[in-house]
C-alpha cells in the first residue's frame, strides 16, 4: 500500500510537533510541513519529509493563502492539517476552493468566527445558560477611568489576536496603566479590550472531533501548572473526566453545528465551585500530547475521514503529561515552590523530549536562553 501524503501548516506550533511525532511514527503517511519560519520546530523533526516555507499567514495572509493554493495544485495531498487559529480562519473562509485541490475537514467559516470572538462567544453562552465570568465593555479608553468596579479583574483582546494578549490588575492604577499599554502596543479597530472578574481556580479543558455537527469523540484534561503562572497555557495537565464541563462544551459545540476539533476551555472558580466558559479553541490545541499519549488521536480522526473511513470511538486512560522544555523550566524558575510537584511528575508523567526525535527538543533547549533574554529586555 503505498503512502499517503499529507500536508500539515503552522510547523513553529509544539502542537504541530505533536503531530508530526505522532502520524509518523506509524510510518504509513509521508508528512510535509509548512511554516513561515525556516526555524521553526517541526521542521527538525526526523518525521518531517518536506519543509516548505510560505508567508506569515498573520502579516500577509492573502499572499499565504496563494502560496498555498499553489503548494496544493502542484503536489496531490490526502489531506490539509491547519493547526494554528490564522489558519483554521483562512482555510475554512476558503474552505470550497481548498476543497478541489484536497480534503479539508474543517467548521463552518461563521462558527469559527463566533469563537474567534470573545463577546459573541460569551453572547452564545449565556444563550444556552453556561456560566462565564462577568464582563465590562469598553466603547472608548477614556472609559477605563470612569470604572467603579471589584478588583482583581483581566484585560483580554476581544479576539483571537494569535498571541496571548492578557493583563491582570489589582487595583484602578494598574487597570488604567494596563489598559493603555495593551491598547498602544495592539492595532485594535472595531472593538476594544474588555474588562472580565478574575477567576481563581482549576483550569480545564473540553476536546472534541465533530462530524457534521455530532460529536465522534471527546477528550478532557485539568490543568496542573501553566505559564505565564498568572494563567497561560499547561506546562503540565492530567486527562479526567468532569461531567460538569462534558455538558457545558458538548452543548456548546452542538449548538455550532460543529465541524473536525475544537476546544472549549473553562476555569473552576474556587469560591463557588462552577465552572466558567473561558474562550473557545477553533483549532488545535497546545496541550494535545497529553490527548494523543492518553489514547485519542485527533490527528488520526482526519485521516479517517479523508480516507472516508469510519472513525472509531477512543477511550482514554487517566494519563498525566509535562511539557518540560516547552513551559515547565519556565514555570518552575519564576514560581518555585511547585519544584516539588515538578519533581514527582517526572517520574509518573510522559513528556514532551522524545529520544528518537531529539532535535526538536535540543532546539527547544537553546530557545530557553533566548526567552529570558526577549522578556528582560522588553
Amino acid at each position: 500500500m503505498d503512502k499517503k501524503r499529507v500536508l500539515i501548516l503552522d510547523a513553529d506550533h509544539k502542537n504541530t510537533l505533536a503531530i508530526v511525532r505522532h502520524l509518523g511514527k506509524t510510518k504509513k503517511f509521508i508528512l510535509d510541513v509548512a511554516g513561515h519560519n525556516k526555524n521553526s520546530l517541526s521542521f527538525y523533526s526526523k518525521y518531517t519529509n518536506k519543509k516548505i516555507i510560505t508567508s506569515n499567514p498573520y502579516t500577509a495572509s492573502d499572499k499565504f493563502y496563494n502560496e498555498l493554493i499553489d503548494i496544493l495544485t502542484k503536489t496531490s495531498y490526502l489531506t490539509l492539517i491547519p493547526v494554528s487559529f490564522k489558519s483554521f480562519q483562512i482555510c475554512s473562509k476558503n474552505k470550497k476552493e481548498i476543497s478541489t485541490k484536497t480534503h479539508l475537514t474543517i467548521a463552518d467559516y461563521k462558527h469559527i468566527e463566533i469563537a474567534s470572538s470573545k463577546i459573541k462567544t460569551y453572547e452564545v453562552a449565556k444563550k444556552l445558560g453556561v456560566p462565564y465570568p462577568e464582563i465590562t465593555k469598553i466603547k472608548s479608553k477614556k472609559d477605563i477611568e470612569l470604572l467603579n468596579i471589584e478588583y482583581p479583574v483581566v484585560i483580554k483582546a476581544p479576539y483571537e489576536a494569535g498571541k496571548n494578549i492578557v493583563e491582570y490588575a489589582f487595583n484602578k492604577q494598574e487597570l488604567i496603566k494596563k489598559y493603555f499599554k495593551i491598547y498602544n502596543e495592539n492595532n485594535f479597530k472595531d472593538e476594544l479590550p474588555f474588562i472580565q472578574k478574575y477567576i481563581v481556580g482549576e483550569g480545564a479543558g473540553f476536546f472534541a472531533y465533530y462530524k457534521n455537527g455530532k460529536c465522534i469523540n471527546y477528550f478532557m484534561h485539568k490543568r496542573i501548572r501553566e505559564y505565564p503562572v498568572t494563567g497561560g497555557a499547561s506546562t503540565a495537565a492530567e486527562s479526567y473526566y468532569n461531567k460538569e464541563i462534558f455538558e457545558y462544551g458538548k452543548k456548546i459545540l452542538d449548538y455550532l453545528d460543529w465541524n473536525g476539533v475544537a476546544m472549549v476551555e473553562f476555569k473552576r472558580d474556587n469560591t463557588t465551585g462552577v465552572y466558567n466558559l473561558m474562550e473557545i479553541n477553533a483549532k488545535f490545541w497546545g496541550s494535545l500530547d497529553l490527548a494523543l499519549v492518553s489514547g485519542v488521536n485527533f490527528p488520526l480522526m482526519l485521516i479517517y475521514d479523508a480516507l472516508k473511513e469510519p472513525i472509531p470511538r477512543m477511550e482514554y486512560k487517566r494519563q498525566k503529561f509535562q511539557w518540560i522544555l516547552n513551559g515547565e523550566i519556565f514555570h518552575i524558575l519564576e514560581k518555585p515552590k511547585d519544584t516539588i510537584g515538578f519533581i514527582k511528575d517526572l517520574f509518573t508523567a510522559r513528556n514532551d523530549i522524545w529520544l528518537k526525535d531529539l532535535k526538536p527538543n535540543l532546539f527547544q533547549l537553546v530557545y530557553i536562553p533566548i526567552h529570558y533574554y526577549k522578556k528582560f529586555k522588553k
